[in-house]
Order: C-alpha cells, then sequence, then structure tokens
C-alpha cells in the first residue's frame, strides 16, 4: 500500500531495516516491547513502525503521539519520522505530553485553572520550613530536599521518617 500524502510504499519503509528491526515495524497495531542495549537501532525500529503504520493506512499520523525522554531525542524523533513521511505525527517528551494533557483536561475535568507546575522544590521546602520556624540555608536546604526525595521514593510517610531513617542508618538533616 502506499500513503496518498507522501507517496511512500509501506514495504519500501522497511527496506534497510535489519530482521529485527524489521519485525518491530510490521507490529503495528498493540503493545511491543524493545529491549535492546544503546546504538543498537531502537529508535530507528521504531520511528519506522510509526511510519509504516501511517503509510499503510492503519493510523492516521495526526492521531499518533510519539514521546521520550528527553527533548534532543524527541527532536531526532521529529526529524526521523519527517523523513520517513510521518511529519504530521506529533512528538514529545513524556513531560511535555503531560503537562499539555493537564493543561487541556484539567479545566473540563476538575474545572478552574489547573495547579502551577514548579521548576525547582527549593523554594517550597524553604516556604515550608520557614512557616514551621525553622531556618534552612545553603547545604541544610539541600539536605533536606534529598530526604524528602528519598522518604517519597521509598513510600516513607513523614511519621514514619525517623524510625526508618534510623533503620536505615541515614544522616537526618538538622536546622
Amino acid at each position: 500500500m502506499t500513503d496518498a500524502v507522501t507517496g511512500t510504499s509501506a514495504e519500501a519503509l522497511l527496506a534497510g531495516l535489519d530482521p529485527e528491526q524489521a519485525e518491530v515495524a510490521r507490529a503495528a497495531r498493540g503493545p511491543v516491547c524493545v529491549l535492546a542495549g544503546a546504538g543498537t537501532g531502537k529508535t530507528r525500529a521504531i520511528t519506522h513502525r510509526i511510519a509504516y503504520a501511517t503509510a499503510a493506512g492503519l493510523v492516521d499520523p495526526a492521531h499518533v503521539l510519539a514521546v521520550t525522554f528527553t527533548v534532543r531525542a524527541a527532536g531526532e524523533m521529529r526529524g526521523r519520522l519527517r523523513q520517513l513521511g510521518a511529519g504530521q505525527v506529533r512528538t514529545s517528551t513524556f513531560h511535555a505530553a503531560a503537562l499539555r494533557q493537564r493543561n487541556y483536561f484539567w479545566p473540563r475535568v476538575v474545572g478552574g485553572r489547573p495547579p502551577r507546575v514548579i521548576d525547582a522544590k527549593a523554594g517550597l521546602v524553604r516556604e515550608a520550613a520557614r512557616q514551621a520556624g525553622i531556618r534552612l540555608d545553603g547545604p541544610g536546604l539541600a539536605d533536606v530536599a534529598a530526604e524528602i526525595e528519598w522518604a517519597k521514593a521509598t513510600q516513607v510517610r513523614p511519621d514514619g521518617y525517623p524510625r526508618a531513617a534510623a533503620a536505615r542508618s541515614r544522616r537526618t538533616p538538622r536546622p
């Protein structure tokens, strides 16, 4: 099948792919897990999968969102998709896509303006400490922020933090 917009043959998009990459590209429906090391062609296989699905008419490129971790990777993916004739596909980082969806859906589902997203937590930690009557500056602020992250990652509630930190021999920050 040939894409009416780009004139690209879906099968022609598979030329130059190794057998594993071509298998990924042909699996145009449903989830696919691509486990491979750095530099093995994962992005190539994924972008060809998207281009193949659009050229074969299996998906509308305007309804596809390709996400990745970094702005650089998203730009690279966008460029590759354009070269493959799938320039209508939206590419983004996970964070940017989530923020865009939150800003779109929040007013419709929750109502009102969405909460502000902060760039860094230092100001919030400093303000919380100030309200608690604790002065935090310099390394103390960074230490407290790191402990908050550790507690969050290990799912330790505030009331269980002292015991959990002691059990793991963590050096707790002192105001």
